[in-house]
């Protein structure tokens, strides 16, 4: 029987900003349960009028319908927010360091990489070289699936001052065959047949870990024996002032994860997880049958009994894509990757799981799509109705000023919630952000038919960062050539045409009503262009396309990554933070005169070491 080994653990002191967003969790709890309750209420009575009615026209369906999708989107962050609301905890997760250097746990820190520039990669590795915990008790492997000579001589050239580090390679890998699952199923299986660590860390190939890094996540492992993964939030380093384009993600770590963290369901963001290598062997490791790899690596510990946690702390400092083309190329893959669930879960290969386990996974990658879906649906139908203006049926005037109330209400719920859970996180967060990237439904649905039904290979690399991709190449483009580029590649030409055809349609419907009704104008545009839940849509669509035209607009200004890189290694953890903080309010200034003040104000504040 092995000896058990008691560890040192400090708890530091909780971020106050934190602590000030946690007083608005039990509004945010009880405005959760009032929309859901509500939207229920407000779609039973809205169905019964229409099929109680003689307007059962098929313009009237489609309103209910496209009221349904985004009520459907809401529901399921306030469904999320109740589930994780009657969960008794003690506030949010704790801020903890392992001390001591003696008898500290083996970790091997995995960084695979495929094609990305070998400066980039170097830049990580000698940050991991330089993490704070005892040489003997640590590894980094270098997994290289691009089997580059370049990083091979710079990883060799390192390991007279850092014998922990070592090169390994399989060989050259296309990209396209799951490489990075693959990769670190080779490390896992392969690489540590003799040196078998007790925890695993991975990092992306652009991301820096802090110095504490370890010491900040492993901790929460070995206070929880039934935790197999903590994830850590990803920050970037070289995000341009006001973050246009939503790349900080932040919805996703202070709201979505958040809420999952607490339900012990965290999910894995891929760079800076940290597991306990015994839970995912025990799993299959990481599977092979999706792009999204860290999720699906979630999805399969939380059937198998096991909980994921998620750490908020700023550990690590990633890149994000610096160009349009970029940006919605791994916004594709990430949904080519969701798409491959369904298929997935239907083969013989999946039968190592559960069938409970087999169709949660399936009905999860199926309800992301059909967000995308019915976000294209939705957006698209938005100027139809409003041309068509056809009127709220009802068998009576009084039920119609009564449906009139409960949609406002619908509406005012869905939009009190969406504040209130901004304000938990200091609105860092945006309200609706869960529809921040909603502008490329288009893009990703087209690039999921391409996958399937005319080519699963890409023109360049799946691997975001790899240098085979032509918008990490370093290239002088006229303004012409990136604006086609932009507007048909990436499709914002139809982000534009939906934005200037729902601006056209409302003023179309508005004028039309003033100028030809004589009588109720006020009631008649109320049960049509003015519908609250059509005008929620409108809204929506509005601010969701508006955010590629802006781009084009007003390009924004990356920072270049090696000032960046020299920057942030000169300041403390806190100051980076700040330093990203303060580039992203800037931006808030010009985002703010936007047009209808469309753009998402966004934030990040987040954990200063004390």
């Amino acid at each position: 029987m092995s000896k058990k080994t008691t560890y040192e653990i400090h708890e530091l002191a909780p971020d106050q900003r934190v602590l000030k967003g946690q007083r608005y969790q039990k509004f945010v709890y009880y405005a959760a349960q009032t929309g859901i309750w509500i939207g229920y209420l407000y779609f039973t009575l809205r169905s019964l009028s229409i099929l109680c009615s003689h307007s059962r026209t098929w313009q009237v369906w489609t309103l209910l319908l496209v009221e349904g999708v985004f009520f459907h989107l809401s529901r399921k962050e306030q469904l999320r927010a109740v589930a994780a609301g009657n969960v008794v905890h003690d506030g949010p997760r704790k801020r903890l360091r392992l001390m001591g250097k003696l008898d500290l746990p083996r970790v091997d820190v995995l960084l695979p990489c495929c094609g990305e520039e070998v400066d980039v990669i170097m830049d990580t590795v000698h940050a991991a070289c330089n993490l704070d915990y005892p040489i003997s008790q640590f590894r980094i492997l270098v997994l290289d699936d691009g089997g580059s000579s370049m990083l091979e001589k710079a990883v060799t050239k390192m390991r007279s001052q850092w014998p922990q580090l070592s090169y390994h390679s399989r060989g050259r890998q296309s990209g396209q065959v799951f490489a990075k699952s693959g990769n670190m199923n080779y490390a896992l299986s392969t690489l540590q047949q003799e040196f078998q660590p007790e925890f695993c860390a991975v990092l992306d190939a652009d991301s820096i870990p802090e110095r504490q890094f370890l010491r900040a996540t492993l901790p929460h492992l070995l206070l929880s024996p039934e935790s197999a993964l903590v994830s850590t939030r990803q920050y970037f380093s070289n995000l341009p002032r006001g973050d246009p384009l939503s790349q900080t993600r932040s919805h996703f770590y202070t709201c979505q994860n958040a809420d999952l963290d607490v339900l012990g369901r965290a999910i894995d963001a891929g760079s800076g997880a940290v597991f306990r290598r015994k839970a995912i062997m025990d799993v299959g490791m990481y599977p092979t049958y999706s792009f999204s790899e860290d999720w699906q690596l979630s999805q399969i510990l939380h059937g198998m009994g096991y909980c994921t946690i998620q750490v908020q702390e700023p550990l690590q400092f990633g890149l994000v894509p610096t160009s349009l083309s970029g940006h919605a190329a791994q916004r594709k893959r990430w949904n080519i990757g969701h798409a491959q669930q369904v298929p997935a879960m239907l083969s013989s290969g999946s039968n190592r799981f559960s069938g409970r386990l087999r169709l949660n996974i399936a009905l999860d990658g199926a309800g992301i799509i059909f967000g995308e879906v019915g976000c294209l649906f939705g957006f698209a139908a938005v100027p139809f109705l409003l041309v068509l203006g056809q009127q709220i049926p009802g068998t009576s005037s009084a039920l119609i000023q009564f449906q009139l109330l409960l949609a406002f209400a619908h509406v005012t719920s869905m939009w009190t919630y969406e504040y209130l859970q901004a304000a938990t996180t200091g609105f860092q967060s945006a309200p609706f952000a869960h529809l921040e990237n909603k502008w490329l439904s288009s893009e990703s649905i087209w690039g999921v038919m391409r996958f399937y039904l005319l080519s699963s290979k890409p023109k360049g690399s799946f691997v975001t960062g790899s240098s085979a991709n032509s918008w990490n190449r370093i290239t002088t483009m006229s303004f012409v050539t990136k604006l086609r580029r932009d507007l048909w590649d990436n499709g914002v030409f139809y982000n534009v045409v939906l934005l200037l055809a729902t601006l056209g349609a409302t003023v179309y419907s508005i004028s039309t009503a003033i100028f030809t009704r004589r009588d109720s104008l006020v009631e008649y545009l109320l049960t049509t262009v003015a519908w609250p839940p059509l005008l929620h849509a409108c809204y929506l669509s509005l601010k969701s396309h508006w955010v590629p035209v802006s781009y084009l607009l007003n390009p924004p200004q990356y920072p270049d990554r090696k000032s960046q890189t020299c920057r942030f290694e000169k300041v403390s953890n806190s100051e980076a933070v700040d330093e990203v903080e303060s580039r992203l309010r800037q931006g808030m200034k010009r985002v703010g005169r936007d047009m209808l003040h469309l753009s998402r104000k966004l934030d990040i504040g987040d954990d200063a070491e004390s």
